[in-house]
């Protein structure tokens, strides 16, 4: 039978107000006369080994489902799926346990290193994006070692090691991360817990004009790294995507970044080199086909790649696919960027996006089966803030070599392509994204055309408003920068590699830019719809979203990440110097969400049977 009530409906869009959700009256699921109490008794019976934050993210996913109307059958399926993802702690502490699940390996291209199919991001977990080498300002060493962020990435790297995720990846450029990283597993090495042998560390180094300024930036990596872990198994070059930059990593001169980083491998600190990058696809096709590197840190997700999707490959598509295709040819180990969150936020997904991929498979196990069987990348990078992030990665990994799983990813796949489709039309998909020139050439004034464009396809075919908001409103940055009394070269020059491009404007004549698109004045219509969603001075109610399908299924996110969700450099400041009572405030645990998880624990304990 299927099951839908008025009253289930009004629960989820209110829960969808706060990222805590109100519980006052219990999960809204439990209220169903037949399937609440079943599903119910399921997590009653193994309450106890479902932790506080995983037991919220249950909660938030099954009101929601309750309220899609999917059969009896399936909503169990589902329970028992998620209960049995958010107890891998308990299953692992158990000894008679025979089920102990460990990350699959695979071997990361001509490294020849056996890769676990999930790695450990270090951009959420530090404890601020404040640099450890910015003089005066740069945050206590000593003091943030013996935090709360500190012994939380303890946590995380703990709980990696034991389901066998033992690929670590920092960089220079993320605060703390790197220097906690290392601390972290330093302890655990000279406490004997580990080998240096049983874990692979990456970290990132931006490039720079010369090779004495780029070294001097890798000797702060290498005052943390060299003592306690003896080298770098995986050096990137962080962020390459501009002329310039590109330039730099191709300069074959002794005196160059990339000769510098040869002669550091060569005295056993580093052992591998490699790139990541944000840039346009042409850009990043260049870099690869040069063949200097053993492995690319990149973006290709289902719902785009991010800043190269809608940008020329140089092969006549668009977007990343052919760079990753041409990679694992050049038999490159393939790194996936930040999947869950430059993907499409699927720890907050659309309700129309969870809706068209189903309940067989979250939308975060989705990406990933995407990303390993249909595209056939290495490792996808997940930015663990909190031990419960692995919960839906590891429904992932384990569904790895579980055909079924496999049949379920084709299905959804054909779904969403059928609706972007049925939303945008055959010759749109087809044809849209093509011909759009990146935003470094002259004709485009800057504007990120083919992003945008992509964007507005989200929006129309998904409903994925928070993530396109999120993304277009970055660009506002560079919009805010460009300056109209210097030239072209000047401004864009003046891009971030990690950001580029400007958002639509009317004033802004692309007529040149669009004269090899099929449609050009689709095109524009298409962005000044989506510059009236989403400019940064405009705002959509609550109703007018859920009218246009753009509401959201739920969050995954039970509290904030230490060093913040939203930063800027001034709240970043501000986070230090007093100490995380202003700028970025509230991170990490609290009362709301420990005080949340406590409601619902009691709701299901207090179950009749």
């Amino acid at each position: 039978s299927r099951f839908l009530s008025s009253s289930t409906v009004d629960d989820v869009a209110e829960e969808k107000k706060s990222s805590e959700h109100d519980t006052s009256d219990g999960p809204s699921f439990l209220r169903h006369p037949t399937v609440g109490a079943k599903a119910g008794a399921i997590i009653q019976r193994n309450i106890d080994s479902i932790p506080d934050d995983s037991l919220v993210k249950i909660t938030r996913q099954l009101d929601f489902w309750a309220g899609r109307g999917i059969p009896e059958g399936e909503f169990l399926e589902l329970t028992e799926r998620l209960v049995h993802a958010a107890s891998w702690r308990s299953r692992l502490e158990d000894a008679d346990d025979t089920e102990h699940f460990t990350v699959p390996k695979v071997r990361f291209g001509r490294t020849e290193l056996q890769m676990p199919i999930v790695t450990c991001g270090g951009m959420r977990v530090q404890q601020t994006w404040l640099p450890d080498y910015v003089p005066l300002l740069a945050p206590s060493k000593k003091k943030v070692l013996k935090g709360d962020s500190q012994r939380n990435l303890k946590d995380v790297v703990r709980a990696c090691l034991r389901v066998g995720l033992n690929h670590f990846e920092t960089a220079r450029f993320y605060g703390t991360s790197e220097m906690q990283f290392v601390d972290a597993l330093g302890e655990l090495l000279d406490s004997g817990e580990i080998r240096r042998e049983d874990f692979i560390f990456q970290t990132k180094v931006m490039p720079s004009k010369t090779g004495k300024e780029w070294e001097k930036a890798w000797s702060q990596s290498w005052a943390h790294v060299g003592e306690r872990l003896s080298h770098v198994d995986l050096m990137s070059f962080h962020g390459a995507g501009d002329d310039r930059q590109i330039e730099w990593l191709l300069d074959e001169s002794e005196d160059g970044i990339y000769a510098v980083a040869k002669r550091l491998q060569s005295e056993g600190k580093i052992r591998h080199i490699g790139f990541s990058t944000h840039g346009m696809a042409s850009k990043i096709m260049r870099l690869i086909e040069s063949n200097k590197f053993d492995y690319v840190n990149i973006h290709y997700h289902f719902f785009g790649s991010y800043h190269a999707e809608g940008t020329p490959d140089g092969k006549g598509g668009h977007g990343n696919l052919a760079c990753v295709k041409r990679a694992l040819e050049l038999d490159m180990g393939v790194f996936l960027i930040s999947p869950f969150d430059k993907g499409g936020k699927l720890y907050r997904p659309s309700a129309t996006m969870a809706e068209t991929i189903g309940p067989r498979l979250t939308p975060i196990a989705f990406a990933s089966l995407h990303s390993w069987k249909t595209v056939g990348i290495h490792t996808v990078s997940v930015g663990f803030a909190r031990p419960s992030d692995l919960d839906e990665v590891l429904e992932g990994a384990n569904a790895f070599r579980d055909k079924s799983k496999c049949d379920a990813l084709e299905a959804a796949e054909t779904r969403l392509k059928e609706l972007a489709v049925e939303k945008l039309g055959a010759e749109w998909v087809e044809k849209g994204m093509l011909n759009l020139p990146d935003c470094y050439e002259k004709a485009t004034s800057g504007v990120l055309m083919g992003h945008i464009v992509w964007l507005h396809n989200l929006m129309v075919s998904y409903g994925m408003y928070d993530f396109c908001k999120e993304r277009y409103k970055s660009m506002f940055a560079t919009e805010s920068a460009w300056k109209d009394n210097k030239s072209f070269e000047e401004n864009a020059e003046k891009m971030s590699s990690f950001n580029a491009g400007r958002p639509y404007s009317k004033k802004i004549d692309l007529t040149e830019a669009l004269k090899d698109h099929y449609d050009p004045e689709l095109v524009k219509q298409k962005m000044e719809e989506l510059d009236g969603w989403l400019r940064v001075d405009g705002t959509l109610t609550e109703e007018e979203r859920n009218a246009r399908g753009w509401d959201e299924a739920y969050s995954l996110t039970v509290w904030e990440e230490f060093p913040g969700a939203e930063i800027s450099a001034s709240k970043v400041l501000l986070q230090n110097m007093t100490g995380g009572r202003m700028g970025i405030s509230g991170t990490g645990p609290n009362r709301r969400a420990s005080g949340l998880a406590n409601s619902l624990r009691s709701s299901y304990r207090t179950l009749k049977a």
